[in-house]
């Protein structure tokens, strides 16, 4: 793997772009709770880049753009920096123009971001650059849908998995960090946390078939919440292990999607709640 800002212009030619992937990190800067750092999610999207970046270059040559640390859609409390969907989607559809005005052909984002508008705005950069001859391929949107259904595959309970129990900051995550990045970890003895109060946008959109949403939107509006939205306390290393060797392999089969020319992302919400999150 090489980090792109250490080449010249002339050394980029030379990477032959049916035979290179660009990869990055895309992820905000967000409050964790008081017991992981703001920068959580980009961290655990740093490892699983560079584990999936092991297999693959077994076969390309890899490119590393320097880390985006930007993102929609992260928890509007203190310590966070969050950018609207329009911003987020026309800076990748951007930078992705310019990769392959280069002829660069793939494109890799690992990201570890749940944020609605953050979501659909990458799925809606991921249909604009096709038009360039660009793929771009983000694992972490298919993933995040798995732990919301509890895919049998991840092998994890519900409810610790990153699922709608367990959505930011909870057992998941802090596992990821236990595994990946220990030493950043505070201490995490903090009891389950769930929003007890449905609010009248969560029952609104509740009734537009949205639970996950209608739970984020609950949690953030809750006088008592704690920034986390899950069960820290139950949160373990090898756990943590095992769910990046889960990222790690979907990330491999879905570029192997690509290649194939077969890659599609995920269709995200209904088209109200779709209208509504753009228009947001």
């Amino acid at each position: 793997m090489t980090e792109y800002l250490i080449l010249s212009a002339d050394d980029i030619s030379k990477f032959e772009p049916d035979k290179t992937i660009i990869v990055s990190v895309l992820s905000p800067i967000e409050t964790h709770g008081k017991h992981l750092p703001v920068g959580t999610d980009i961290f655990i999207a740093r490892r699983v880049l560079e584990q999936t970046c092991r297999i693959l270059s077994e076969r390309f040559k890899i490119l590393r753009l320097p880390d985006l640390c930007i993102g929609s859609d992260a928890q509007p409390v203190f310590g966070s920096i969050s950018l609207g969907y329009g911003t987020l989607k026309n800076m990748i559809i951007e930078i992705g123009k310019s990769l392959a005005k280069m002829g660069f052909e793939y494109w890799i984002i690992f990201d570890n971001h749940g944020g609605p508008r953050h979501q659909l705005a990458l799925v809606d950069a991921i249909k604009s650059l096709r038009k360039y001859g660009l793929t771009l391929v983000v694992p972490f949107l298919h993933i995040f849908q798995e732990m919301l259904k509890d895919s049998q595959q991840i092998e994890i309970p519900a409810g610790m998995n990153g699922d709608i129990r367990d959505l930011h900051a909870g057992t998941n995550e802090t596992s990821l960090m236990l595994h990946a990045y220990p030493e950043m970890v505070r201490s995490h003895n903090f009891e389950r946390y769930f929003p007890t109060r449905e609010t009248r946008l969560g029952r609104f959109i509740r009734f537009l078939r949205s639970e996950e949403l209608a739970v984020i939107v609950d949690w953030i509006n809750d006088q008592k919440n704690p920034h986390y939205l899950g069960d820290p306390s139950k949160a373990d290393a090898q756990q943590g292990k095992k769910m990046i060797e889960y990222h790690v392999k979907r990330s491999v089969e879905l570029f192997e999607e690509a290649l194939k020319s077969n890659y599609k992302p995920p269709k995200l919400y209904n088209p109200i709640i779709r209208l509504l999150l753009r228009a947001l």
